[in-house]
């Protein structure tokens, strides 16, 4: 499979105004480093999961992506092709080729049109492309699993399911090449879920998406990812083959999550790796590796500089000097 989306480097930052807190505390940064140093590459067809906790940059670098976020730094290649950058910073993707799936599904969806207008106005903002928006529409409908009686209801009258279903219908309106799915299965129930990531995955067979998930669930991961990254305060701790970094995790961290997942297991709970206090704010960053703050295997080392990667992104990557065996 060939290279779909290259990102190498890629840092975003947001400036924080002064205020009272910038008045009273000189030493106050003036800006915060969401995604900090990030790469990553998806091939046609294939799906990467971009897993961590809340607040760890995931949707950001989703963003930034899909050029709704500014990028200091860092070069993104689609399809072979350097992604422009505006005066302001911002990608300029081909916004046919990349579809979001937002993560509230019903949020993202504009009260006062019907499905039937939401579906058609893709069509009616990228001109030439359907000759009939309305039954353009319709089709979409069909293709995940909605009748046509959907058409003329609003978002208030869907359901969590239905919304999602027709959020990714809105998504692939364009045909695009990549689909980023912001938690796609978030306040679904499994078996909605299940239904969610069954079509998402036909409809991938089916049109050759490259596709990258967000998500803090490890439940999906395993099952629809092929690849995974594991993210922590803006940065990648590990990334390769799901299935490799399942059945042996090398950073700290990643295992960590892995063993904080529910189990059938009745001996899991005594190999779990405990992580002790708080996640670090983004503003005043642990000098090294961010993650020595919580990690159980810290060294002195640890303190001085964040890591260099060990390993290959193609198969298993982590940035830790003290691995796991």
């Amino acid at each position: 499979m060939s290279e779909l989306l290259q990102v190498n480097d890629l840092r975003v930052r947001f400036p924080i105004k002064g205020g009272l807190a910038g008045i009273l505390d000189r030493e106050r940064p003036t800006h915060v480093d969401v995604v900090h140093g990030v790469s990553l590459d998806i091939r046609h067809g294939e799906t990467l999961a971009v897993v961590g906790e809340s607040g760890s940059g995931k949707t950001t670098l989703a963003m930034a992506l899909c050029g709704l976020a500014p990028v200091l730094d860092g070069e993104v290649y689609f399809d072979g092709r350097l992604l422009d950058k505006d005066k302001n910073n911002y990608l300029v993707p081909d916004r046919k080729r990349i579809a979001l799936m937002f993560q509230d599904p019903t949020g993202s969806l504009s009260p006062r049109m019907t499905v039937r207008k939401l579906l058609a106005e893709p069509y009616k903002i990228h001109t030439g492309l359907s000759d009939d928006p309305d039954q353009s529409a319709l089709d979409l409908l069909s293709l995940v699993g909605l009748g046509n009686d959907f058409a003329n209801r609003y978002p208030h009258q869907l359901s969590g399911g239905q919304a999602r279903r027709v959020g990714v219908a809105r998504a692939l309106a364009l045909n695009p090449d990549l689909l980023i799915a912001d938690e796609p299965t978030a306040g679904l129930d499994v078996s909605i879920q299940g239904e969610v990531l069954n079509l998402l995955a036909d409809l991938q067979q089916e049109m050759g998406l490259g596709i990258m998930i967000i998500t803090h669930n490890l439940n999906i991961v395993r099952h629809v990812a092929d690849q995974m990254a594991i993210m922590y305060l803006g940065r990648f701790l590990e990334q390769g083959q799901s299935g490799l970094i399942f059945d042996h995790p090398r950073h700290p961290y990643t295992a960590a999550l892995l063993a904080a997942n529910p189990s059938t297991d009745p001996d899991a709970a005594s190999e779990r790796i405990e992580l002790t206090g708080e996640v670090p704010g983004l503003l005043k960053r642990p000098r090294g590796c961010e993650f020595h703050t919580r990690c159980p295997r810290v060294q002195p080392g640890c303190l001085e500089q964040f890591p260099d990667s060990e390993g290959t992104r193609a198969m298993q990557a982590w940035n830790c000097i003290h691995p796991l065996s």
